[in-house]
């Protein structure tokens, strides 16, 4: 199964982009949240962005859909790519 990239920029990007995996698996809100040690409701806060969760959620979340989180430049700076070596 091929995923796109998606950028995400707010809490709501966030959202989208992990009910758009987790609709891609085939798996429901409640299922991911055994998953990843999460309450189905606040799975739903989550992809409707009304909920800043933690870091660790947003990653337990990562693992159990089977998916990485990746950072990228927003510039093609030198700089900016030599200070992250």
């Amino acid at each position: 199964m091929i995923f796109d990239k998606q950028l995400i920029r707010s809490l709501r990007q966030a959202g989208i982009a992990l009910r758009n995996r987790r609709k891609a698996l085939g798996l429901r809100q409640g299922e991911l949240g055994r998953r990843a040690g999460v309450k189905q409701a606040t799975i739903s806060d989550i992809e409707n962005g009304v909920v800043a969760a933690s870091l660790e959620t947003y990653l337990n979340l990562v693992t159990a859909l089977d998916s990485e989180l990746h950072l990228t430049p927003r510039t093609a700076d030198p700089v900016l790519t030599e200070q992250g070596s």
